[in-house]
């Protein structure tokens, strides 16, 4: 970020100099020199600005924000902290607990907060005016936590920002692009870690166990975030043969039977066989940002049709990253993927699930959390901007017998299309 810019922050959003307002740090904890796990000042200031560009745009006086993903990309902390973003001037970062890490991981100030009563208070003590029209996250936002802030700002207009929020995530800065290419590090080295730990007889459940292990040891966080209403989602799933091809809840083409009906994604306790299409669908995460892989291995042998199906996924792959190209619109792109696997494909039937079980999907964004914009979905009429992340994943499902498939992580950049960020290998392995 040259000078110009930095300076232009800093009066935006009123600090004293464009070091990142430490003269008005309330931690006292952190000195100039910032610690290296932590999101750059002038990274979270980038963001505020944006978003406060938005909601001039809208009318909206201030975003009051408290979903986890939310409050993380602006304000640099993951503890329980509500963040007010007013339409000028610095945020406001308040801390339910634990106000004194949140002080040592934002480079915003941070000070406790003991009620949504008080919120109010804490607004007119940071100078700001209190907003007449304020912006929450609608799509995340309990009614009974609503009806609060509506107690607490009687006066005040309530409108929907979770949407502004969510498309100016979707498109990545350079800093959030070297965090997903980290987490694709890992990823590979977890896949290669699968070709020696796998062995006939072995449960589903266990092979994942130990990847999952492997991939803590590599620095993943442990648990995957989602934004959608009720999902649950875990590290990732290995799911072999039949199992892989059974439908349940989750939204997506490849769910599989898991453990029990009281937990009914992902892997078994069912044996590996050889013969069967083991299918690795993982999630990486890094400093937060996750990357979505899948691949397809198997012992021994593999039939034929799981074969060419396989084939038919990575040049559909192909077929997608050639599209996402600046101002394509998601939903043509999918149209298109599925007009072209219809006239020219046998698998027509069994593309993105079979029967009820198929999605409407064929990639979805990707970054702190699973499910975010842009979505190459039926009828979608988001326009691909570049920096936008997606996760595609073409793949065949074939009941009672398994799936085939891949999925890679992509960043959008320029005219010759997308960038693959994944780097593990995309061959058919047999081992």
């Amino acid at each position: 970020m040259n000078k110009a810019r930095k300076e232009f922050l800093c009066s935006r959003l009123g600090f004293s100099d464009a070091s990142g307002g430490r003269k008005w740090y309330h931690g006292g904890k952190i000195t100039r020199g910032e610690s290296k796990m932590r999101i750059p000042a002038l990274e979270l200031q980038a963001r505020v600005a944006q978003l406060q560009d938005r909601l001039r745009g809208e009318g909206i006086d201030g975003a009051l924000l408290v979903q986890r993903a939310d409050t993380l990309y602006y304000s640099g902390t993951a503890q329980n902290v509500h963040m007010y973003i007013p339409r000028d001037g610095r945020p406001v970062v308040l801390a339910y607990r634990d106000v004194e890490r949140a002080q040592t991981e934002s480079s915003w100030g941070v000070l406790p907060l003991t009620g949504i009563s008080k919120l109010p208070l804490l607004i007119q003590g940071a100078q700001l005016p209190l907003p007449r029209v304020i912006g929450l996250e609608f799509d995340v936002l309990p009614v009974a936590q609503f009806e609060r802030y509506r107690k607490a700002f009687p006066e005040a207009r309530y409108v929907d920002v979770s949407g502004l929020i969510r498309r100016q995530r979707a498109v990545k800065s350079a800093w959030e692009i070297e965090r997903l290419q980290e987490a694709a590090q890992i990823q590979a080295q977890v896949f290669e870690y699968a070709k020696e730990v796998i062995r006939p007889g072995m449960s589903e459940a266990e092979l994942e166990g130990l990847l999952e292990g492997k991939a803590r040891a590599l620095g993943h966080s442990g648990y995957v975030r989602t934004r959608a209403f009720g999902s649950e989602f875990h590290f990732g799933s290995v799911t072999a043969g039949a199992r892989a091809a059974v439908p349940s809840y989750f939204d997506g083409p490849v769910v599989g039977q898991g453990i029990s009906i009281e937990n009914p994604i992902g892997a078994s306790l069912a044996p590996i066989a050889a013969g069967e299409p083991l299918v690795f669908d993982m999630v990486m995460c890094w400093r937060g940002y996750q990357i979505d892989q899948t691949r397809t291995l198997a012992i021994g042998h593999l039939d034929r049709e799981l074969r060419e199906a396989y084939e038919l996924a990575c040049a559909i792959a192909e077929k997608v990253r050639l599209a996402l190209v600046p101002g394509r619109i998601a939903g043509d792109i999918y149209q298109e993927i599925i007009d072209w696997v219809r006239q020219e494909t046998a698998y027509a039937e069994n593309f993105m699930g079979y029967g009820p079980g198929r999605v409407s999907f064929i990639g979805h964004g990707v970054g702190l959390e699973l499910d975010e914009l842009p979505t190459l979905s039926r009828g979608s009429q988001e326009v691909l901007l570049p920096g936008m992340v997606v996760a595609v994943e073409p793949k065949f499902v074939f009941p009672g017998v398994g799936v085939a498939g891949i999925e890679d992580t992509l960043v959008v950049e320029g005219a010759s299309g997308a960038r693959y960020l994944s780097v593990a290998p995309r061959e058919l392995a047999i081992l």
